[in-house]
């Protein structure tokens, strides 16, 4: 760019010398056959640089290019012309070019729409005895490649590559339909000076019937006897060739394979919302009407609607994690909207929308909507063997085939509790109670591979910008372009299924491999005898899930409340004992727990007091008035218990009580006293109440900071996704700072206790689990280390990574010790049995990957066979319709041929180091063999959580695969 600087006032000149008649001066047409020539005057702005033309050459050589942009030279300057204004006029139904005797001349403002703006047209129709083969006028328009925008007496018409080149900008660069319209607008004039007609409504109802149309071609219902009246639910959409479809990909003895091996044809989808695709009440389905109602994406929409009437008072879902702002979520928002989102299905494993698996919400996400959505997808594949995820599965799966029995006959399906499996998704899973849920993760389900679950929030991410225009249009026309935006996700996840299977093949290979010698490892250095009772155990509970959970960690401590209730039988029997003489009416465990109590009351009138207003003074006065009171109390129980500790602590100013600030006092406990006066000062009774009473308090206090955690989890969680304005905004503030707070608290006070315990106990193993608590030890299970993360980070370019295999998880998480007591055996257990998972997984997805492959290439020999079968399928007496339609079938049955190519060629290597690639799916296909050179080189869509974290409305995570 430095170097370009200093050239920029030719670069300029050149524009400008544009503007005139250029390197071309001639005043006379160079073009003209004959003597005299015209006077040029006229030049294209589409066509190559050259000679102006005349008014006659120029209507001559653009016979067959009427949208091209015409300028006329006035003697000073160029100003914008159209060729029916140098008398172009474009005669339809005579492809041949012969004349039309007579001609039936269309509206004086008749409009085309081209990709480089609009065109005046003079056109004129066929009205002579060649009109029955011509057609009427929508036929001779679209013969024409130009797409009326009515059928009636049409004045605007689209050009079929305006259209095609709008569909693909919309879909892959999500344009809206305003925004591309007025581009055209602008191209056409850019200076406010010309008044244009308005077809912007005329634009959407010709977009919205196009999408249709080539739902309609693509799914094949041109070539089929009964049309498009025809259309069976669901038929439109683009199925995922990869997951199992008895008949078309699968053996026909999938279902008799031995039990070790069935994960391979099990159909694993997910289901979840999106508040972020709404839409406001506007219009009705009588002005916008829905076009092919069910046949795509969407459930039809009158049976659904008809369901939900029987279903107003249906309480809305929560999750077992108790957070009422989770129930909160899906009740906001949802005033003066006719859809508060959508909820869907789709294949996990792929992120293919399934057909019939997509419905609108309508106060957020109700039991019944997920129900009904689910069963309307689960009709498409109710044969195979399932394995559902959803965020709150833990709690849908509860009664779900109760629910699915009430629903129409035509919408039960069966589902065996032997062949309905269902997970939470992976970075969800830990939002949820630990107790009990171990069946739900994807870590812990045989034959679940590598699967993560979180697919749709992916789908969710790449949907996303449209939301907004999508949010204020009508049903019909929402409905549309969502079902389009999903198609061509479909399809494009179909064209780059050989890249994406390929690339997870290696990686799964390469990872079996590493986490297999981990896991080896790891066995040989544990004791042998434990191995096989845990694997007995795992393996026990994996064949049944009702047996107790071998991957939940016991707890490796007893609480507070535990070691009071101890210590207080510990002394009820030893009063009981003959000669017994008690001190005071206060016991000794009585003296230390009001001690400890004591300390947590000082810290919290410290709080308030840096906090402390001048209208809360008085109050804070009382406070510290109450405080003194139980102060002085407790010096007289350290007078019975302690007395020679009183003349230590009263040659130390910060014990005296005459002081305003008392939440400042030393309170002169055993942990208080230094080594060399404890023994002198206290008994050894009260140093080991004290030393229990604190290794218990501080389990205790690393508890409440698990909750803490859990809780700013969901918080945060909750106020990106439907906290919005300011006021909100700050209420939300103001709870996270609580929540905040009371973390830094539970922290200060487990440091505290921890402190004490070292002052008693001096180190030992009692600190293999109560470690020293640090700032970055401080995180939420889903939390990567931040100091791992940093170094990644530099590594992998900002990229952090995530899974169970790689994660480093906060030693707070852990709640066993490495002593080589029954906790460390404990410990060592669950972390056995997570290695033992981690490489069975991997070893699954080595099986299923290939098995993919294959499942690909069967479904495209089979689309293939089924394209050519359509060519001749229809019988129709047109010869140019019968023509088109053998063309089309044939073309894209040559597209599935050389798409198995391609996928054979991208693929076979991989499954032959993995032990596949054999079989008459893999054959060559004759003449079609595309070397690995001539291929693109493609990369899965891997995306930073940073961009697409919390993106859907909802909740939204980093992709494992794209």
């Amino acid at each position: 760019m430095q170097t370009w600087l200093p050239e920029r006032d030719q670069y300029l000149d050149e524009l400008v010398r544009w503007e005139g008649h250029g390197s071309f001066f001639a005043d006379r047409c160079a073009h003209c056959p004959q003597a005299p020539a015209g006077r040029a005057v006229f030049r294209c702005l589409d066509c190559s640089p050259g000679p102006l033309s005349c008014a006659g050459c120029l209507v001559g050589k653009h016979s067959q290019l009427p949208y091209h942009r015409i300028q006329r030279w006035t003697g000073q300057s160029f100003e914008t012309s159209a060729l029916c204004d140098a008398g172009l006029s474009i005669q339809l139904g005579h492809a041949d070019g012969s004349a039309c005797s007579n001609p039936i001349a269309g509206r004086k403002d008749f409009c085309a729409i081209d990709i480089n703006g609009r065109h005046n047209l003079h056109i004129n129709f066929c009205g002579c005895d060649h009109a029955a083969d011509a057609g009427n006028l929508v036929q001779q328009l679209m013969r024409f490649d130009l797409y009326p925008a009515t059928h009636v007496e049409p004045n605007t018409a689209f050009t079929f590559r305006m259209l095609e080149h709008y569909h693909i900008q919309s879909l892959q660069g999500k344009i809206s339909m305003f925004d591309y319209y007025q581009s055209l607008e602008r191209l056409t004039d850019n200076t406010g000076t010309r008044k244009l007609q308005d077809r912007y409504k005329a634009f959407m109802r010709v977009v919205a019937q196009w999408r249709h149309l080539k739902m309609l071609k693509r799914g094949g219902r041109a070539h089929d006897p009964s049309g498009v009246a025809g259309t069976l639910p669901g038929q439109l959409a683009i199925g995922c060739p990869a997951c199992p479809r008895p008949g078309i990909n699968i053996p026909d003895n999938w279902d008799t394979i031995s039990d070790d091996l069935k994960y391979l044809y099990v159909l694993s989808v997910a289901i979840d919302a999106c508040f972020r695709l709404k839409r406001r009440a506007v219009s009705d389905e009588h002005k916008d009407p829905i076009l092919g109602s069910g046949w795509g994406y969407f459930v039809e929409d009158s049976g659904y609607r008809e369901i939900l009437t029987q279903y107003a008072e249906q309480k809305e879902m929560s999750t077992c994690s108790g957070l009422a702002a989770i129930d909160h979520a899906n009740t906001k928002y949802h005033k003066g909207y006719a859809a508060t989102g959508v909820g869907a299905v789709i294949c996990s494993r792929h992120e293919f929308m399934l057909a019939n698996g997509v419905g609108d919400t309508q106060v957020g996400e109700r039991y019944i909507n997920m129900d009904y959505i689910f069963v309307s997808a689960m009709l498409h594949h109710l044969v195979v063997n399932k394995l559902i995820t959803y965020d709150i599965a833990c709690q849908w799966s509860k009664g779900l085939v109760e629910r699915i029995s009430k629903f129409p006959a035509h919408m039960q399906i069966n589902l065996p509790e032997d062949a309905t499996f269902f997970g939470i998704p992976k970075l969800h899973y830990h939002s949820h109670k630990s107790t009990g849920h171990s069946i739900f993760s994807l870590n812990y389900r045989l034959g679940a591979g590598r699967l993560d679950g979180e697919g749709i929030e992916r789908r969710w991410w790449w949907i996303q910008p449209i939301a907004n225009s999508t949010k204020v249009m009508g049903p019909g026309g929402r409905q549309g372009m969502l079902e389009d935006q999903w198609g061509y996700a479909n399809w494009r996840k179909f064209v780059m299924m050989p890249w994406t299977l390929r690339d997870r093949l290696i990686l799964a290979w390469a990872e079996y491999h590493e986490h297999k010698e981990l896991f080896d490892s790891f066995t040989v250095s544990l004791i042998q005898m434990n191995i096989a009772q845990w694997k007995a155990a795992v393996e026990a509970w994996e064949k049944d899930q009702s047996l107790p959970d071998p991957y939940e960690v016991k707890i490796s401590g007893p609480t507070q409340a535990h070691i009071r209730k101890e210590i207080s039988e510990e002394e009820s029997k030893a009063s009981a004992a003959t000669g017994y003489i008690p001190l005071h009416d206060v016991s000794p465990s009585g003296f230390i727990t009001t001690g400890i109590d004591l300390e947590e009351h000082q810290r919290r009138i410290r709080r308030e007091a840096a906090k402390a207003t001048a209208s809360k003074l008085p109050a804070l006065v009382e406070r510290r008035h109450a405080l003194r009171r139980r102060l002085v109390r407790f010096r007289e129980l350290q007078a019975v218990y302690m007395p020679a500790a009183l003349p230590v602590l009263a040659e130390d100013p910060a014990a005296r009580l005459d002081v305003e600030q008392v939440e400042n006092v030393r309170l002169g406990l055993p942990s208080d006293i230094a080594d060399s006066h404890r023994s002198k000062v206290c008994s050894t009774r009260l140093q080991e109440i004290e030393a229990r009473l604190r290794e218990a308090q501080c389990r205790d206090a690393l508890q409440d900071l698990r909750n803490k955690l859990h809780s700013l989890a969901h918080l945060y969680k909750y106020k990106k996704l439907n906290v919005r304005h300011q006021g909100a905004n700050t209420r939300a503030h103001a709870d996270l700072n609580k929540q905040e707070e009371r973390k830094r608290r539970a922290a200060e006070r487990y440091r505290r206790a921890r402190r004490a315990k070292l002052s008693l106990s001096g180190r030992g193993p009692w600190e293999n689990e109560l470690r020293e608590l640090l700032d970055d030890d401080i995180r939420h299970l889903s939390d990567d280390d931040p100091g791992l993360l940093s170094k990644k980070r530099k590594r992998d370019h900002g990229r952090p990574g995530l899974g169970e295999g790689r994660k480093k998880i906060s030693w707070i998480w852990k709640g066993a010790d490495t002593d080589g007591n029954a906790g460390e055996t404990d410990s060592l257990r669950v972390e056995w049995l997570k290695s033992r998972a981690r490489w069975m997984r991997w070893h699954e997805e080595t099986k299923l990957l290939p098995e993919e492959m294959r499942r690909c290439l069967a479904t495209l020999l089979y689309e293939e066979q089924e394209w050519i079968k359509r060519a001749t399928a229809r019988a129709v007496d047109d010869p140019r319709l019968r023509e088109g339609l053998v063309a089309y079938a044939l073309d894209q049955a040559a597209i599935r041929r050389r798409m198995r190519s391609t996928f054979r060629t991208v693929c076979l290597d991989a499954a032959q180091k993995a032990g596949a690639g054999s079989g008459a799916e893999w054959e060559l296909v004759a003449g079609q063999e595309v070397p690995l050179h001539a291929l693109p080189e493609v990369a899965d869509d891997m995306m930073d959580i940073t961009q697409m974290y919390e993106l859907d409305g909802e909740d939204l995570e980093m992709p494992q695969w794209a």
